[in-house]
């Protein structure tokens, strides 16, 4: 059985994956993930400059998170306005989400 407290790169994964599901708007173009002892860090990268309501979606997904992960005392939500291609852009720990662009 897993053990989806212990502090493990994977288990965090499946996790966070979780969380994001239905918490991602239609202006949003990717988010990716950092981590490290006690900080949970998400990137969003946006096809328009963020409102307050982009960062309140997301904020639901990282207090999910932290309430599976409670050795996580903090957390960093950046959210920027990119027109970078995707594969550009850094996916730090790996990335949660990214929209299809052609």
């Amino acid at each position: 059985m897993i053990d989806f407290f212990e502090m493990n790169a994977n288990n965090l994964k499946l996790v966070v994956f979780t969380s994001f599901l239905g918490a991602i708007a239609n202006n949003v173009r990717a988010v990716a993930f950092d981590f490290n002892d006690e900080t949970i860090f998400i990137y969003g990268y946006l096809d328009v400059e963020p409102k307050y309501e982009d960062y309140e979606i997301i904020d639901i997904a990282v207090t999910e998170i932290m309430a599976a992960y409670p050795q996580f005392l903090k957390q960093k939500i950046s959210l920027e306005k990119s027109e970078k291609p995707i594969g550009k852009l850094l996916s730090y720990k790996g990335w949660v989400f990214c929209r299809y662009e052609e």
